[in-house]
């Protein structure tokens, strides 16, 4: 059986500035349990493991979301946890991870891949961004005021997806890593990282379910610009 790719909404869409609810988390996840995204007014940063919904606050918390709460953007699958594990050695830094990774995408970059990756990091550099009320701003302004933080020495899970380049606009271009901590406690968007050693599954993605806005703002927007210089510029950290 094939795996899906399950996505709420368009990248393009939330970098300019539609941040409403696309789905419910109950039924983002009724067919998932692993991925990444963000919340109803671009509320924080969104992880989802084993099924469970958490999200890591522009303040530093980590919060586990209801049922009803608003998925805005996301990726979701149902992770096949019985794939092979693998060592990945000397992740110095999110550039060595993309190394480590590419022997596992090579052969096909026209296809989706999620992993879960687990392990003692060195270092987790981190961001989130505070709720916005409407009228919302655009991602690449919201993203000025994002909040960073820096952990070392905690355990915990890097989620993360790899999209084919002909999808862009409709979501990242390559990597897109995510961080949740073992104790749920420290998470959010990834901007630098390092590792002795990660444990890794990888879960290829043939089939990608899209589920589009319905909010009236949606319907006027142009999905077609070209916004790849700030999606770059949002990914990176805070200059």
């Amino acid at each position: 059986m094939l795996k899906t790719l399950i996505q709420a909404s368009t990248l393009n869409a939330l970098m300019l500035g539609n941040f409403d609810k696309t789905i419910s988390v109950k039924d983002f996840l009724h067919h998932a349990d692993t991925g990444i995204g963000t919340y109803t007014g671009l509320d924080g940063e969104a992880i989802f493991e084993d099924g469970v919904a958490y999200k890591a606050t522009a303040d530093g918390k980590v919060v586990t979301m209801k049922p009803d709460d608003g998925v805005a953007f996301g990726t979701v699958m149902k992770f096949d946890e019985k794939v092979p594990e693998v060592t990945l050695n000397g992740i110095d830094d999110i550039e060595a991870l993309k190394e480590a990774l590419e022997p596992y995408v090579k052969n096909n970059k026209n296809v989706f891949y999620m992993i879960k990756a687990k392990g003692v990091f060195k270092t987790m550099h981190v961001r989130s961004c505070f709720s916005c009320e409407k009228p919302y701003p655009t991602l690449s302004e919201v993203a000025k005021n994002q909040r960073e933080f820096h952990f070392e020495n905690t355990y915990g899970s890097v989620i993360a997806v790899y999209c084919p380049a002909y999808v862009n606009g409709i979501n990242l271009p390559g990597w897109h890593f995510h961080y949740l901590s073992g104790d749920k406690t420290q998470g959010g968007h990834i901007l630098g990282l390092s590792a002795d050693s990660l444990n890794m599954k990888i879960n290829k993605i043939e089939r990608f379910d899209l589920t589009l806005p319905q909010n009236p703002e949606f319907a006027e927007r142009n999905l077609c610009e070209d916004l790849s210089a700030k999606t770059a510029a949002v990914e990176g950290a805070k200059k």
